[in-house]
Protein backbone atom coordinates (compact mmCIF):
# COMPACT_ATOMS: atom_id res chain seq x y z
CA UNK A 1 0.00 0.00 0.00
CA UNK A 2 1.53 3.40 -0.98
CA UNK A 3 1.46 6.23 1.51
CA UNK A 4 1.03 9.91 0.16
CA UNK A 5 2.41 13.21 1.81
CA UNK A 6 3.91 16.26 0.90
CA UNK A 7 7.65 16.59 0.95
CA UNK A 8 9.27 18.03 3.86
CA UNK A 9 11.76 20.37 4.13
CA UNK A 10 14.12 17.53 5.35
CA UNK A 11 13.34 15.36 2.24
CA UNK A 12 14.43 17.77 -0.30
CA UNK A 13 17.97 16.51 -1.10
CA UNK A 14 17.07 13.17 -0.74
CA UNK A 15 13.97 13.64 -3.07
CA UNK A 16 16.13 15.64 -5.43
CA UNK A 17 18.06 13.11 -6.07
CA UNK A 18 15.79 9.96 -6.38
CA UNK A 19 14.36 12.53 -9.69
CA UNK A 20 17.45 13.23 -11.09
CA UNK A 21 18.64 9.46 -11.00
CA UNK A 22 15.56 8.81 -12.89
CA UNK A 23 16.70 11.52 -15.43
CA UNK A 24 20.11 10.31 -16.06
CA UNK A 25 19.57 8.56 -19.40
CA UNK A 26 17.07 10.52 -20.64
CA UNK A 27 16.97 11.97 -23.96
CA UNK A 28 15.55 15.44 -22.80
CA UNK A 29 18.91 15.94 -21.22
CA UNK A 30 21.65 13.56 -22.93
CA UNK A 31 21.05 15.58 -26.02
CA UNK A 32 22.33 18.52 -24.52
CA UNK A 33 25.00 16.94 -22.51
CA UNK A 34 25.66 14.26 -24.04
CA UNK A 35 28.94 12.91 -21.07
CA UNK A 36 27.14 10.18 -18.81
CA UNK A 37 29.66 11.55 -15.92
CA UNK A 38 28.97 15.00 -16.46
CA UNK A 39 25.43 14.85 -17.14
CA UNK A 40 24.98 13.24 -13.95
CA UNK A 41 26.24 16.54 -12.18
CA UNK A 42 24.73 18.39 -14.34
CA UNK A 43 21.29 16.90 -13.28
CA UNK A 44 22.33 16.52 -9.42
CA UNK A 45 22.54 19.80 -9.17
CA UNK A 46 19.91 20.94 -11.47
CA UNK A 47 16.93 19.03 -9.96
CA UNK A 48 18.51 19.89 -6.63
CA UNK A 49 18.06 23.91 -7.30
CA UNK A 50 14.79 23.11 -9.12
CA UNK A 51 13.43 21.63 -5.59
CA UNK A 52 15.01 24.57 -3.89
CA UNK A 53 14.04 27.12 -6.16
CA UNK A 54 9.72 26.03 -6.04
CA UNK A 55 9.50 24.14 -2.74
CA UNK A 56 8.12 26.93 -0.92
CA UNK A 57 6.08 28.52 -4.03
CA UNK A 58 2.20 28.43 -3.09
CA UNK A 59 1.43 27.10 -6.53
CA UNK A 60 3.78 24.31 -6.24
CA UNK A 61 2.81 20.74 -4.49
CA UNK A 62 5.95 18.46 -4.42
CA UNK A 63 4.28 15.01 -3.15
CA UNK A 64 6.13 11.52 -2.09
CA UNK A 65 4.57 8.37 -2.26
CA UNK A 66 6.25 6.15 0.31
CA UNK A 67 5.77 2.39 0.58
CA UNK A 68 6.66 0.75 3.88
CA UNK A 69 8.33 4.11 5.14
CA UNK A 70 10.74 4.29 2.58
CA UNK A 71 9.95 7.52 -0.36
CA UNK A 72 9.40 5.49 -3.73
CA UNK A 73 8.56 7.97 -5.93
CA UNK A 74 8.30 12.14 -6.08
CA UNK A 75 5.93 14.36 -8.04
CA UNK A 76 5.61 18.06 -8.73
CA UNK A 77 2.49 19.02 -9.05
CA UNK A 78 1.16 22.63 -9.92
CA UNK A 79 -1.66 25.03 -9.82
CA UNK A 80 -3.67 26.85 -12.75
CA UNK A 81 -1.52 30.29 -10.92
CA UNK A 82 1.41 28.53 -11.32
CA UNK A 83 5.03 31.31 -12.18
CA UNK A 84 8.47 29.78 -12.53
CA UNK A 85 10.37 31.07 -9.76
CA UNK A 86 12.44 34.40 -10.06
CA UNK A 87 16.10 34.10 -11.74
CA UNK A 88 17.45 35.36 -8.50
CA UNK A 89 15.19 32.67 -6.89
CA UNK A 90 17.09 30.15 -9.01
CA UNK A 91 20.39 32.05 -8.78
CA UNK A 92 20.11 31.79 -4.79
CA UNK A 93 19.04 28.06 -4.96
CA UNK A 94 22.14 26.82 -7.00
CA UNK A 95 21.50 27.64 -10.81
CA UNK A 96 25.26 28.59 -11.11
CA UNK A 97 26.61 25.12 -10.22
CA UNK A 98 24.27 23.57 -12.35
CA UNK A 99 25.50 25.84 -15.54
CA UNK A 100 28.98 25.38 -14.70
CA UNK A 101 28.55 21.80 -14.31
CA UNK A 102 26.45 21.16 -17.52
CA UNK A 103 28.43 24.05 -19.64
CA UNK A 104 26.95 27.52 -20.11
CA UNK A 105 25.93 27.23 -23.78
CA UNK A 106 24.45 23.81 -23.15
CA UNK A 107 22.38 24.81 -20.43
CA UNK A 108 21.16 27.72 -22.05
CA UNK A 109 19.67 25.88 -24.82
CA UNK A 110 18.34 23.38 -22.65
CA UNK A 111 16.43 26.18 -20.41
CA UNK A 112 15.18 28.12 -24.23
CA UNK A 113 14.16 23.97 -25.27
CA UNK A 114 12.29 23.70 -21.70
CA UNK A 115 10.73 26.78 -21.73
CA UNK A 116 9.01 26.11 -25.36
CA UNK A 117 8.45 22.30 -25.20
CA UNK A 118 6.11 23.21 -21.46
CA UNK A 119 4.70 26.27 -23.22
CA UNK A 120 1.52 24.23 -25.11
CA UNK A 121 0.60 23.32 -21.33
CA UNK A 122 0.75 26.28 -19.83
CA UNK A 123 -1.56 27.98 -22.63
CA UNK A 124 -4.54 25.55 -22.31
CA UNK A 125 -7.44 27.70 -21.15
CA UNK A 126 -9.60 26.57 -17.74
CA UNK A 127 -8.48 25.92 -14.58
CA UNK A 128 -5.75 23.68 -16.07
CA UNK A 129 -3.42 21.64 -13.68
CA UNK A 130 0.04 21.02 -14.70
CA UNK A 131 2.36 18.12 -13.89
CA UNK A 132 5.78 19.40 -14.05
CA UNK A 133 7.21 16.11 -12.54
CA UNK A 134 6.30 12.41 -11.71
CA UNK A 135 9.63 10.06 -11.11
CA UNK A 136 9.89 6.35 -9.72
CA UNK A 137 12.55 5.08 -7.57
CA UNK A 138 15.20 3.80 -10.75
CA UNK A 139 14.83 0.37 -8.02
CA UNK A 140 11.09 0.57 -8.43
CA UNK A 141 10.34 0.76 -12.01
CA UNK A 142 8.12 -1.56 -13.32
CA UNK A 143 6.44 -2.13 -10.43
CA UNK A 144 3.05 0.08 -11.15
CA UNK A 145 3.82 2.72 -8.82
CA UNK A 146 4.04 5.79 -11.32
CA UNK A 147 -0.10 4.30 -12.33
CA UNK A 148 -0.94 4.11 -8.87
CA UNK A 149 0.60 7.83 -7.58
CA UNK A 150 -1.58 9.11 -10.93
CA UNK A 151 -5.06 7.53 -9.84
CA UNK A 152 -4.88 7.28 -6.32
CA UNK A 153 -3.63 10.73 -5.68
CA UNK A 154 -2.27 13.08 -8.07
CA UNK A 155 -5.44 13.36 -10.43
CA UNK A 156 -7.81 13.06 -7.59
CA UNK A 157 -6.32 15.93 -5.77
CA UNK A 158 -6.55 18.43 -9.09
CA UNK A 159 -10.02 17.26 -9.31
CA UNK A 160 -10.79 17.96 -5.74
CA UNK A 161 -9.20 21.42 -6.26
CA UNK A 162 -11.94 22.19 -8.61
CA UNK A 163 -9.33 21.31 -11.89
CA UNK A 164 -10.42 21.18 -15.05
CA UNK A 165 -7.77 19.59 -16.94
CA UNK A 166 -4.49 17.54 -15.91
CA UNK A 167 -1.38 18.64 -18.49
CA UNK A 168 2.29 17.46 -19.03
CA UNK A 169 4.79 16.83 -22.01
CA UNK A 170 7.23 13.82 -22.09
CA UNK A 171 9.73 13.48 -24.72
CA UNK A 172 9.72 9.48 -24.12
CA UNK A 173 8.07 6.94 -26.24
CA UNK A 174 7.60 4.82 -23.23
CA UNK A 175 6.38 7.65 -20.95
CA UNK A 176 3.52 8.60 -24.28
CA UNK A 177 2.40 4.68 -23.85
CA UNK A 178 2.34 5.24 -19.83
CA UNK A 179 0.20 8.24 -20.04
CA UNK A 180 -2.46 6.97 -22.83
CA UNK A 181 -2.57 3.87 -21.25
CA UNK A 182 -3.38 6.20 -17.60
CA UNK A 183 -6.11 8.18 -19.76
CA UNK A 184 -3.85 11.10 -21.03
CA UNK A 185 -4.60 12.47 -24.44
CA UNK A 186 -2.19 14.29 -26.59
CA UNK A 187 -2.93 17.63 -27.73
CA UNK A 188 0.61 19.05 -29.41
CA UNK A 189 3.36 17.65 -31.06
CA UNK A 190 7.17 19.50 -31.87
CA UNK A 191 10.52 18.55 -32.36
CA UNK A 192 13.37 20.10 -30.63
CA UNK A 193 17.20 20.24 -31.20
CA UNK A 194 20.56 20.84 -30.93
CA UNK A 195 24.41 19.58 -31.82
CA UNK A 196 22.90 18.02 -34.88
CA UNK A 197 20.32 15.67 -33.10
CA UNK A 198 16.88 15.85 -32.35
CA UNK A 199 14.00 14.35 -30.08
CA UNK A 200 10.38 14.78 -30.03
CA UNK A 201 8.43 16.39 -27.68
CA UNK A 202 4.71 15.73 -26.98
CA UNK A 203 2.02 17.87 -25.09
CA UNK A 204 -0.74 15.38 -23.06
CA UNK A 205 -4.22 16.68 -21.31
CA UNK A 206 -6.88 14.96 -19.24
CA UNK A 207 -10.21 16.02 -18.54
CA UNK A 208 -11.01 16.15 -15.06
Amino acid sequence: MLDYRKMTQNELVSCALLASQAFYGYEYFSIFVPDDKRRERFLDALIKCEFRANANSAETRFVTARENGRIVAVAQLCTPDFKRASDLDYIRSGYLSAMFRGGIMAVNAWVDMDRAASAPCHELAGNNWYLSLLTVAKSEEGHGIGSRFLNEYLIPYAKNAGGETLSLFTNSDINRRFYEKNGFNLFDERRFGYGGRSMGSWSYSMKL
